[in-house]
C-alpha cells in the first residue's frame, strides 16, 4: 500500500487569503515571527541558566511582568530596548555569578566553609 504524504494547506491559505497582497500585514507577521523567535531563545538561555524571571528582571533593569510578557510575545513595548537590556543581564548573570562559582575550589562551597 503506498503511503500517503499528509500535509497541511492551511497556512498557506491563510497567507495567500489575507495577507500575500497586503504589504502591512506581511509586515506586521514578520514582526511577530521574529518577537516570537526572540521569546523562545530568551526563555531558553533563562532556563539554561537557571534563572527566575524575578532574577532577569532584577538584572536586566525590568520587572517579572515584563519578561513574562516578553517570553508570551506578549509585551506591547519596545522590544528592541527590552532585547537589548536582557542580552546585557545574561552576559552580567554569567560574569557575575556563573563565572565566579565556577571558579570557586570545593572547599569555598563545602558544608563547613558555609557554616563558618
Amino acid at each position: 500500500m503506498e503511503e500517503k504524504k499528509v500535509r497541511s494547506d492551511a497556512r498557506e491559505w491563510l497567507y495567500n487569503r489575507y495577507i500575500k497582497d497586503d504589504p502591512e500585514a506581511a509586515a506586521f507577521l514578520k514582526e511577530v515571527k521574529i518577537q516570537a523567535d526572540l521569546a523562545g531563545r530568551i526563555y531558553s538561555i533563562r532556563t539554561k541558566l537557571h534563572m527566575t524571571r524575578e532574577e532577569l528582571a532584577e538584572f536586566a533593569g525590568l520587572t517579572p511582568e515584563i519578561i513574562e510578557d516578553i517570553e508570551e510575545s506578549d509585551y506591547g513595548g519596545d522590544w528592541d530596548e527590552a532585547v537589548l537590556r536582557i542580552n546585557r543581564a545574561f552576559r552580567s548573570w554569567v560574569s557575575d555569578v556563573i563565572i565566579p562559582v565556577a571558579r570557586m575550589s570545593p572547599e569555598d562551597y563545602s558544608i563547613e566553609a558555609a557554616s563558618a
